[in-house]
């Protein structure tokens, strides 16, 4: 039997991960000057109730485009094969794009906004790409005006990132045992320097750099794109130096515009909770810019 499908109020499953709500029903499609879908990937063991309300934030922001969202599991994002990934993202494909935008059919071509949360968000919004050249062909790139990375990309030095990651992992899964959360953490910390130490020995390439390296690819994503990159000093999972050194090399690439936005004393993925106002008009600013609206 396959997984059910979390209860996501408002959303209809198309997978035991991913969820599609349309935009209000009117007779004219979204203006010019907004997506027409909006396709958020979640942040490690997000809930559907803490998830939904950045896609709450976006319908208010865009009433009339269509919200998919993606949620996965920390395990999913650092363990399943890389094919399962993949393969867990082909509902988005064959939904918003069940053929290539752009080559000459009838529908309007889609103006995708992507937005990704966390290392997890990033690693399935990688996965999202490769899926679509599946689909579509390898010489083929996922069309989208703006991809919003929040809070990722991390370190990719596994042992200069584990304590984060476990600690990340920790919060995830902290309400599942009754020991005191350090002791959850210790855990986690060892089981990723196993599965570190196996992947190593089948010279296997980890899912965070993996998706790092695809997500700066010409021939995976188009440079015509624009990227927005929403971090703090204080997150306590994502080191911002990091951050900045992938955003700087990420600079030299190429894309249309990448833009980054400085948040005080938001914790990880916590920033559109502190600073909404902020959060939210910079990501309304950066669409404007990449589709070239005033």
């Amino acid at each position: 039997m396959p997984p059910k499908p979390a209860p996501f109020p408002g959303f209809t499953p198309l997978s035991d991960r991913i969820y599609l709500r349309n935009g209000n029903a009117t007779t004219k499609p979204p203006p010019a000057s907004h997506p027409t879908t909006i396709i958020i990937f979640g942040w490690g063991d997000g809930m559907p109730k803490h998830v939904s309300k950045y896609a709450e934030g976006f319908h208010a922001l865009y009433p009339s485009s269509r919200i998919l969202v993606a949620i996965s599991k920390t395990l999913h994002a650092s363990n399943q094969p890389l094919h399962d990934r993949i393969a867990a993202m082909m509902p988005i494909i064959d939904t918003v794009f069940p053929t290539p935008t752009g080559d000459g059919g009838a529908a309007e071509p889609e103006r995708v906004l992507l937005h990704a949360m966390s290392n997890t968000g990033g690693i399935f919004v990688a996965a999202a790409m490769v899926a679509y050249q599946e689909r579509h062909g390898k010489d083929k790139t996922m069309p989208h005006e703006l991809l919003v990375c929040d809070s990722t990309p991390g370190g990719l030095v596994f042992s200069a990132q584990v304590g984060r990651w476990s600690r990340a992992m920790a919060v995830g899964t902290a309400k599942m045992f009754p020991w005191p959360f350090i002791v959850t953490q210790a855990l986690w910390w060892a089981f990723l320097w196993g599965s570190y130490l196996l992947e190593v020995m089948k010279g296997s390439e980890a899912s965070g750099v993996w998706a790092n390296r695809v997500m700066n690819e010409a021939e995976v994503t188009r440079r015509e794109s624009s990227r927005l990159y929403l971090y703090s000093r204080e997150d306590e999972i994502i080191g911002f130096e990091d951050l900045e050194e992938n955003v700087a090399g990420v600079r030299m690439l190429g894309y249309r515009a990448i833009e980054t936005e400085l948040f005080e004393g938001s914790p990880h993925v916590g920033h559109m909770r502190m600073h909404p106002e902020q959060y939210w008009n910079r990501i309304a600013g950066c669409w404007k810019a990449a589709v070239g609206v005033e």
